[in-house]
């Protein structure tokens, strides 16, 4: 969990996400929290704060489309992880301006 929450809030986003791998029937997903987080953080504040949620899903659809095709899930979200954060501006410029 972020060392930067509350114990409150890492309770709180522990339930949520075990609500969530329920409803979606994942149960046993592993997720590397914290660099998703770090990662939807640089998207966030070097784009634009609305393009973080079309990013994880695009991320999420080509992890599944891997393991689909037989490829282990954590090497898929690991090449995920590092091709969307070699996408993201090393400055505070968008994308338009890179």
């Amino acid at each position: 969990m972020p060392k930067d929450l509350s114990p409150s809030e890492n309770e709180t986003m522990e339930r949520w996400l075990s609500a969530v791998r329920a409803a979606l029937d994942v149960p046993d997903a592993e997720l590397a929290l914290d660099r998703l987080l770090e990662l939807t953080g640089k998207v966030a504040h070097s784009t634009v704060r609305p393009a973080v949620p079309p990013t994880a899903f695009l991320m999420g659809l080509h992890v599944g489309r891997a393991v689909a095709a037989g490829e282990d899930g954590q090497a898929a979200l690991s090449r995920a992880l590092r091709a969307v954060d070699d996408l993201v501006p090393s400055d505070r410029r968008t994308t338009e301006e890179n």
